[in-house]
């Protein structure tokens, strides 16, 4: 089996079978999962929302999560065979706006599969602590280890 190490801005999808690992404080990592296709895919992002100037990337949770749907629904998975874990967004340091980043996260992501009709399985968020995540792309198993 492959194992695959996930840094902040990335995307990946696999439909064989992989470890996906990343780690997350403040980030939040969304992962996806086809219980029919037995396929997974993994984002880790930082910044909830893109604002429009820069780069359109996968370091907001906007960008990225419908990026990963977009990987799925390519490959012929419905959406309604598709669960997603949202791990992450914990609460690091001082904020002065209403909710800290990693809040601001969660709910850009949940936002983003609320659209697209997501529903959403495992939710490991917030604290003051980091996580550590294994995911398999094959079975769907999520395992997370809190710092």
């Amino acid at each position: 089996m492959n194992k695959i190490i996930v840094t902040s801005e990335q995307v990946v999808f696999f439909e064989e079978e992989s470890e996906i690992i990343t780690v997350v404080g403040s980030s939040l990592a969304v992962t996806l999962y086809d219980r029919v296709k037995e396929i997974g895919g993994l984002l880790h992002f930082l910044e909830p929302k893109w604002n429009g100037i820069g780069v359109k990337s996968c370091r907001y949770g906007d960008i990225g999560t419908e990026e990963l749907i977009e990987k799925f629904l390519k490959s012929g998975s419905k959406k309604e065979d598709i669960v997603a874990n949202i791990v992450g967004g914990a609460i690091i340091g001082e904020y002065s706006d209403d909710l800290p980043i990693g809040l601001k996260n969660v709910k850009s992501a949940k936002d983003t599969l609320g659209k697209f009709g997501i529903a959403i399985d495992t939710v490991d968020v917030g604290k003051e602590l980091g996580r550590f995540l294994s995911f398999n792309s094959k079975s769907g198993i999520l395992n997370i280890r809190k710092r």
